[in-house]
């Protein structure tokens, strides 16, 4: 069997959620026996990853310290050693939304929809950058169908779904009536209207914010920094409240429904794929309507709920490339 010889363009990723999606990525295509060059930009996250691999002989770290904006274009952020060595290999794997041309494959993964349906200037260019992209790369690569709809018509045929959704039969046996949301300065989650719609509801449940932007002393605020932390604090709860107007997959979602809980979404394209009785869905920003939905399910008794476990599907990209 030939080796895949891959470089995976991790520049720009710095979510927790881009993060934990290229760390499972590149666990898999480094498990499959890939020759990789990871670029990176994000000292911070990159360390322990790159302490794991240090005696893996096949693979090497570049950082990349060119502005962001520079990104887009290879010459302008790289050496002539370091481009030869990356068009050396069979494909270049873009994880930031968007990536420079090249004279090997390319693919772009397609993680924030936000520029699509949102304008201001960053947007605006953002949205500039990822069309570039799509354009020139052989394929995209999304999570979910979904996201299908922002690519123009004429560039679907490059679509490489990953994501892929599986029904599970989890523990509902928790009764204590206890809600958990997350904290963001984000507008597209809609935080303040989380804050507005359970501060009507709080002096009779028990709620938790995780990681806010500030104490709210009509909440239980905890801070969290791994995903286990999180994964526990939201365990100790039966309701999960979400709020955003756009999601490429909305992963709290599957994660709170995995735990057991019941889960309160508003009616979005991200949430089409929920459709079991744990689930119960509000009218977007609407305030009354969230708040009927959360004393709905605080009424509903389970023992057992069907749950969907979402993954990514990495080791059908190595067939493209």
């Amino acid at each position: 069997m030939v080796r895949k010889k891959l470089v995976l363009n991790a520049c720009g990723v710095k979510s927790l959620g881009g993060v934990k999606l290229f760390v499972e990525a590149f666990e898999l295509l480094v498990e499959s026996g890939a020759e990789i060059v990871v670029l990176y930009s994000e000292e911070e996250f990159y360390n322990e990853l790159k302490n794991q691999s240090l005696e893996n002989e096949l693979i090497t770290f570049i950082k990349l310290t060119a502005k962001r904006y520079l990104h887009p274009f290879l010459v302008l952020i790289t050496n002539i050693e370091q481009r030869k060595l990356i068009e050396s290999y069979d494909a270049v794997i873009h994880f930031g939304n968007f990536g420079f041309k090249t004279k090997n494959k390319s693919l772009v993964l397609l993680q924030n929809v936000l520029p699509f349906v949102q304008q201001n200037l960053k947007n605006v260019l953002l949205k500039y950058f990822i069309n570039r992209s799509i354009k020139f790369s052989e394929y995209v690569i999304v999570q979910l169908k979904h996201m299908n709809e922002i690519i123009e018509k004429k560039y679907r045929d490059k679509i490489i779904e990953i994501g892929e959704i599986e029904e599970v039969i989890v523990d509902a046996s928790n009764k204590s009536g206890k809600i958990v949301f997350f904290g963001s300065d984000i507008p597209n989650k809609n935080y303040d209207f989380m804050v507005k719609a359970l501060k009507t509801i709080s002096l009779n449940s028990t709620i938790t914010v995780i990681n806010p932007p500030k104490n709210i002393k009509e909440f239980n605020c905890v801070y969290t920094e791994t995903q286990d932390q999180t994964l526990s604090v939201i365990s100790e709860n039966e309701i999960y409240l979400h709020a955003s107007e756009h999601e490429t997959v909305g992963l709290p979602i599957y994660e709170a429904q995995n735990l057991g809980l019941k889960i309160i979404i508003p009616k979005r394209p991200y949430s089409d794929y929920f459709k079991y009785e744990n689930v119960f869905f509000y009218e977007y920003k609407n305030i009354d309507s969230a708040v009927q939905k959360i004393e709905e399910a605080k009424n509903l008794k389970l023992k057992h709920s069907k749950a969907l476990l979402y993954n990514e599907n990495w080791s059908k990209i190595l067939e493209y490339v």
